[in-house]
């Protein structure tokens, strides 16, 4: 959405509150129809949030601050596709209002050539602000910005739902997130829709996502946030039918696993999820990969027992865009820079990667 002459991304409401304006990755209409975790919490959660623009002026300062959270809350400051250098590549919030200074690097015009070279996915003028984790409030800004031109960013974009993995718990910075990965391999945009201990797969969320028409492919990852929950697995086998059901009739291709390797408790109830996914999981443009497969490793999970660390999310990333390559004929069209830099297109079968990339 555009607000205050800059684009929110991954941004479908803005809630104004005595702290500031607080942003809401859901219409709140869908929020509302929602658990009360996900329409009160988590739909707040600014992972995968971005301020887009093109700066007019000089300089930029972005009034901001975010709620108390564990994690250190930290803004990261791109140019396009580009990460910005040491005076702008990672800035930390406060509970208190915080000014964020931005400039343009005086070497634009060599961003602004390599980008064009190497067929760069976002473009260097426009100014990427990529949110923390946790809650984050928009003050204000000094000085002039426009919104970014429809060119600046990819056409095509990738949607992932999920837990908190999605999310990107454990993941210490956005772009190590495994949707952003995937993201980026294809030159695609992320609409990051993970929701920490929420993800309940509740039929209004399937709907909200067969009804948005900006994405090409979507994934969605099953079960976690559902285990400790006092559902029978009869009742667990109904929500996902129903919810693969919407997403099968949309007839997108949309890539599902179920629960990832994790070494905490209730192996078993784990094992019947699993089951339950895969068995439902077909029809339409459904894909799906197991998720002991994707994170095979138990050394990538941290030691919270749950959550995948960066080399998980890098394992989860790599092994899904290998099966979306053997299944991606016409969802994208790579760059030869593309290929070049992500490897060559894999045919290879899920047996054959799981030996190459333990």
């Amino acid at each position: 959405m555009i607000y205050d002459r800059m684009e929110f991304y991954n941004v479908e409401a803005i809630v104004k509150e005595e702290k500031g304006c607080k942003m809401s990755r859901l219409p709140r209409d869908v929020a509302q129809r929602l658990d009360y975790g996900i329409r009160e919490g988590t739909s707040f959660l600014t992972t995968g949030v971005e301020l887009r623009f093109r700066m007019i002026g000089d300089e930029v300062k972005l009034h901001l601050r975010v709620s108390l959270e564990e994690e250190a809350q930290m803004v990261l400051i791109y140019f396009g596709a580009i990460q910005g250098g040491w005076q702008y590549a990672s800035k930390t919030l406060g509970t208190t209002e915080t000014v964020i200074s931005i400039k343009y690097p005086e070497n634009l015009e060599i961003l602004e050539t390599i980008s064009e070279r190497e067929k760069l996915s976002f473009h260097p003028r426009m100014v990427r602000v990529l949110l923390p984790y946790g809650t984050c409030f928009y003050l204000g800004k000094e000085g002039d910005t426009e919104p970014p031109l429809v060119s600046d960013s990819p056409q095509k974009r990738y949607l992932a739902y999920g837990s908190s993995i999605t999310h990107g718990s454990m993941a210490l910075l956005p772009p190590h997130t495994y949707p952003s990965r995937i993201a980026e391999s294809f030159g695609m945009d992320c609409i990051n829709q993970g929701y920490a201990g929420s993800a309940f797969m509740e039929k209004p969320m399937a709907e909200y996502i067969a009804a948005r028409k900006d994405w090409t492919l979507a994934t969605v990852e099953m079960g976690i946030n559902m285990l400790n929950k006092p559902l029978s697995d009869e009742d667990y086998e109904k929500r996902i039918k129903e919810f693969l059901g919407v997403l099968a009739k949309d007839g997108r291709t949309v890539f599902v696993t179920d629960i990832f390797t994790h070494n905490g408790e209730k192996q078993e109830r784990t094992a019947i999820f699993r089951d339950i996914v895969r068995r439902h999981a077909h029809g339409g443009g459904l894909i799906y990969t197991p998720g002991e497969y994707l994170l095979s490793n138990p050394a990538y999970v941290s030691a919270d027992l749950t959550h995948p660390t960066v080399k998980g999310m890098e394992q989860i990333a790599r092994r899904w865009s290998e099966v979306m390559r053997a299944y991606g004929t016409g969802i994208w069209q790579e760059s030869e820079q593309q290929v070049r830099r992500h490897g060559t297109f894999h045919k290879c079968g899920l047996q054959e990667t799981e030996i190459t990339e333990r």
